[in-house]
């Protein structure tokens, strides 16, 4: 068995829940590939990389930020908040660049499309359950904050950041 991946789940949650398509040029490849900054893996490739090519497409990366345990109750109990920090890259396609995002709007769009897919499962999110039962968590709410355009800090590059946080509980042996 292997343990509960919140990082994974953010990432398929967020594909999942995409509204309409997802990001592909005219001939239908993709271009935003989701990427498992903790693994490393792209996985719309299979490469075990941190980083995506951003002439081939755009990068929508997550990592977990932090576990943080409190102990709830008067049993063995923790209240557990998980952090993930999750980021959007990709340049520009204005004047004929070689990225895939057309404009500040359009990386602001993919940006909240992101954080929307994970509100949507905002209560009660079946994250692994069929993960061992050392370090599960029962979470019951899910929620995305602290978006941040970074984008003036690049030339041709857009950049968000946001952090998906999910709380619930473990129970403790």
């Amino acid at each position: 068995m292997v343990v509960q991946d919140e990082v994974m789940w953010v990432l398929e949650t967020i594909k999942t829940n995409w509204p309409g398509d997802w990001p592909a040029d005219d001939g239908g490849t993709e271009r935003l590939y989701r990427v498992n900054r903790d693994e490393p893996e792209v996985l719309e490739t299979g490469q075990r990389e941190k980083s995506v090519e951003m002439t081939r497409a755009s990068a929508l990366g997550a990592s977990l930020g932090s576990r943080t345990p409190e102990a709830a109750g008067q049993g063995y109990d923790h209240r557990v908040t998980t952090t993930i920090d999750c980021r959007l890259k990709g340049l520009t396609s204005q004047g004929g660049e070689h990225g895939h995002i057309e404009s500040s709007n359009k990386a602001k769009q993919f940006a909240l499309y992101a954080q929307n897919a994970i509100l949507q499962e905002r209560s009660y999110p079946s994250v692994d359950p069929d993960a061992e039962d050392i370090g599960r968590v029962a979470y019951h709410t899910a929620y995305a904050d602290d978006p941040t355009d970074r984008s003036r800090e690049y030339m041709d590059e857009y950049f968000w950041t946001w952090t998906v946080r999910l709380v619930g509980y473990e129970t403790l042996p």
